[in-house]
């Protein structure tokens, strides 16, 4: 974890919802995944995860594309995720 992209994506990665988001996103490839799945599987409202959505965009973490009418999230920083997400299953900090 040196890089800035590596500490802002662990810093963001500190609520079990981003945690949850980004390993969705991981695990659905350069396809992404629509918006209100996403929010469904982080365990929010559509309100609460478009906010959390705002914050990843915002960091450089998630892109925004609208796929069949559909706004959908695609993982931008995948390399700093996977590191960080290593880092949160090694410490003990995942949900």
């Amino acid at each position: 974890m040196e890089t800035q992209e590596s500490t802002l994506t662990l810093a963001l990665m500190t609520e079990p919802a981003r945690v949850r988001i980004c390993r969705a996103l991981l695990e659905a490839g350069e396809a992404g995944l629509p918006a209100t799945d996403l929010a469904q599987l982080a365990r929010l409202s559509l309100g609460r995860a478009g906010h959390v959505f705002s914050e990843l965009v915002q960091a450089d973490v998630l892109a925004l594309s609208i796929q069949e009418r559909r706004v959908c999230y695609v993982l931008k920083a995948r390399r700093a995720v996977i590191e960080a997400l290593g880092y949160i299953d090694a410490s003990g900090l995942a949900d």
